[in-house]
């Protein structure tokens, strides 16, 4: 297994060297910043938006080093183009966490419902409702379980939602993607 990670991640340093790579990863990022816009906010805590979708494509398509960077780069633009508030690491943190998860799990591998449940289950309950959780707590100086609620609750009834949608859009990128290359 151990060795299998280290491919993994040779691999996708390999893609960071790939023109085609980069502009791919640019375009998913540009979508991402576009879809950021339209998300849902129902609080200042909470909002609802596909932008993890073009998280997930990225790192499923060219590994985990292209996830973390990618999802660096985003969080990064997504600021300096949207700011919202004063500028917070741990937000950065959290894109690359994301990343890296979409990148172990979906690089590489057959793209299967129970393998977009597991991606998009860890990704919730790591990043979204642990460390964005904390950041939130820290920066409006309330208790995680005052947040804690909520965001539990959104995320757990959005992730069977979240997940059949990762694995549609992920088995028609990879389609497209893998006729593109054949080309």
């Amino acid at each position: 297994m151990t060795q299998n990670l280290c491919s993994s991640f040779k691999s996708s340093a390999k893609n960071c060297k790939s023109l085609r790579a980069i502009t791919i990863t640019a375009m998913f990022i540009a979508l991402n910043l576009v879809l950021d816009r339209v998300s849902i906010q129902l609080t200042p805590e909470l909002r609802i938006g596909v932008g993890f979708l073009t998280s997930a494509m990225i790192a499923m398509m060219f590994g985990p080093v292209m996830g973390i960077s990618a999802g660096f780069v985003t969080e990064i633009l997504s600021y300096v183009l949207y700011p919202r508030g004063a500028y917070f690491p741990g937000f950065t943190l959290t894109a690359m966490v994301g990343g890296l998860i979409y990148g172990l799990v979906l690089y590489r591998k057959e793209i299967k419902v129970f393998r977009a449940f597991v991606a998009k289950g860890l990704v919730n309950l790591l990043c979204n409702i642990g460390l964005n959780t904390l950041w939130l707590s820290m920066l409006q100086g309330q208790a995680v379980f005052v947040l804690l609620p909520a965001r539990l609750l959104k995320n757990v009834i959005l992730w069977p939602l979240e997940s059949l949608l990762l694995f549609l859009v992920a088995r028609a990128v990879m389609a497209i993607y893998q006729r593109m290359a054949e080309r």
